[in-house]
């Protein structure tokens, strides 16, 4: 045979592995609305880009009836390509294939895009849609001599955090070993749809078990993860809704730690004055609004991608433009309790600033909350050690640290939104804001030693202007830098973004610091 006779031969099989587990199995897929794995990565990946790894893999041979037929890939689409002209690894479940479940091989791949990733500096994506583990894996048929096992699906991703951007989309079943593959990327996406589901176990293994029934829906439903459990970062009703938000949210990245974001010019002027702001927030302490609107006037063509939008949403994190430069958005939201601070939102806090932290994304707060919410369930659930989770995370951050009290800063509100104490690069008022420790009635009463309404108006005056004339007095104590017109927010940001741009501040040398948990 010739080596034009033996290519072809080579490349009529290669496309009939590309087929999976066949038409018929695609056309099932296809049935219940979903893309195959094929068409999310090439979805993903910029047109022409993907070059595949590892099509050639099957699984160990064993008694099994499943194992003596060709499986192609061992139900794993892997490789390369890139995503807004920048590389990545990609791997993908292929659920025409043994239901996506996974074996020995299959975690060899995963590894592998996930080792080769960090040995090139670049991101690397997963598209997860399996059943879990394969029974012959599960029962250690499958171990193979040098391959990786489960375990090692777990290793690479501990070992790749914070080294370079990790990212899961759950687009189909999600069980067991599949599961941890989520939390352990940097976010993880669903969407919303009723064969998307994400537990470590399944209601069959479940109801063996505890002899409960339960559905999907009620253990791992995308709603469930997005607004409960708050481990879901963004819920799209659409498969290609969420292929394009995960191709968003890499453009804000660099392509490992050791790199800066890209620049990407927006065409928004970065001189705009935003006159708006003036109407949106009002002087009265009592006036809501929602935070949403201030970020909108604020940031590049108000073009906002918002993380856990449905979980803890007095608190708002996500990532934007400010003339052209990535930045992490933190914010308080007054529409929602109040923009007070809990359990979950001091979590979701964290979890944020550490990931910006991770890849060098500059740091913006917008403050308005009155401090921490007094509950003593919360209290007794260990308020205390998850609110200590975001003061912590702030003060390890070596990112640029931008602030902007908007309003109201009340009781340790500083030490969860931020402060000169906690190591802000820059601290902005705006006319409005109202920074103390403690309420003006408390102060009062406790300097002058007696009820408040024993008070006549002319002390409470000469008081209220001596230490309590906020921001004008927290600018004559240095807590903040300058007391801002709020029409020009987005100029005032932009420069000082600028200006600390090469900021380098280095922590005292360790292994790692164990943040409260």
């Amino acid at each position: 045979m010739d080596t034009r006779a033996k290519t072809l031969e080579y490349e009529e099989l290669k496309e009939k592995f590309r087929l999976g587990g066949g038409q018929k199995a695609i056309d099932k897929i296809h049935a219940v609305g979903k893309f195959t794995a094929r068409e999310r990565v090439e979805r993903f990946l910029d047109p022409g880009t993907f070059r595949e790894i590892n099509l050639w893999a099957q699984p160990t041979r064993t008694g099994f009836p499943s194992d003596q037929k060709d499986s192609p890939g061992d139900a794993l689409v892997s490789g390369f390509g890139k995503v807004n002209g920048r590389q990545i690894c990609i791997y993908a479940h292929d659920f025409t294939v043994l239901g996506g479940s996974q074996a020995s091989a299959q975690y060899w791949k995963t590894c592998k895009v996930i080792q080769s990733a960090v040995k090139f500096g670049i991101p690397y994506v997963g598209l997860i849609d399996s059943g879990g583990v394969r029974i012959q894996d599960a029962f250690g048929l499958n171990a193979g001599t040098g391959i990786s096992r489960n375990a090692a699906v777990w290793y690479a991703p501990a070992v790749a955090s914070g080294v370079v951007p990790s990212l899961s989309l759950t687009l189909g079943a999600s069980y067991a070993g599949t599961a941890y593959s989520p939390f352990l990327a940097d976010v993880f996406f669903m969407v919303d749809k009723p064969y998307c589901y994400m537990s470590l176990a399944s209601p069959e293994l479940l109801k063996s078990v505890t002899f409960k029934d339960v559905t999907r829906e009620e253990i791992g439903a995308p709603r469930l993860h997005a607004e409960v459990t708050g481990s879901c970062d963004y819920l799209g009703e659409t498969e290609e809704d969420v292929l394009e938000k995960g191709r968003k949210l890499l453009g804000f990245l660099p392509p490992n730690c050791r790199e800066k974001p890209p620049f990407i010019d927006t065409g928004d002027d970065p001189g705009r004055v935003a006159e708006a702001l003036l109407d949106i927030v009002e002087a009265d302490p009592k006036a809501s609004y929602d935070m949403h609107k201030v970020i909108a006037q604020i940031i590049d063509n108000g073009d906002f991608l918002e993380l856990k939008k449905e979980y803890a949403k007095n608190l708002i994190v996500g990532f934007a433009r400010l003339g052209g430069k990535a930045v992490g958005i933190i914010a308080n939201n007054p529409a929602v309790l109040d923009g007070a601070i809990d359990l979950r939102s001091s979590e979701k806090e964290a979890r944020f600033i550490r990931y910006c932290d991770s890849f060098n994304v500059p740091l913006i707060f917008l403050v308005d909350t009155p401090g921490y919410v007094k509950d003593h369930e919360l209290e007794m659930l260990g308020f205390a050690r998850h609110a200590a989770m975001a003061g912590y995370a702030i003060c390890e951050a070596t990112v640029p640290k931008i602030l902007v009290f908007i309003k109201r800063c009340y009781g340790n509100g500083q030490m969860a939104m931020g402060s000169r104490q906690t190591g802000a690069d820059l601290v902005y008022a705006w006319p409005v804001a109202d920074i103390r420790l403690i309420k003006f009635e408390e102060a009062i009463e406790a300097v002058l030693k007696k009820p408040f309404k024993e008070i006549d108006d002319t002390e409470i005056e000469a008081f209220r202007l001596k230490y309590y004339d906020s921001p004008r007095n927290a600018g004559a104590l240095l807590m903040v830098d300058d007391i801002i017109n709020p029409a020009f927010t987005r100029p005032v940001l932009i420069d000082a973004l600028e200006v600390t741009a090469n900021k380098k501040e280095t922590l005292p040398a360790k292994k790692h610091g164990n943040i409260p948990q």
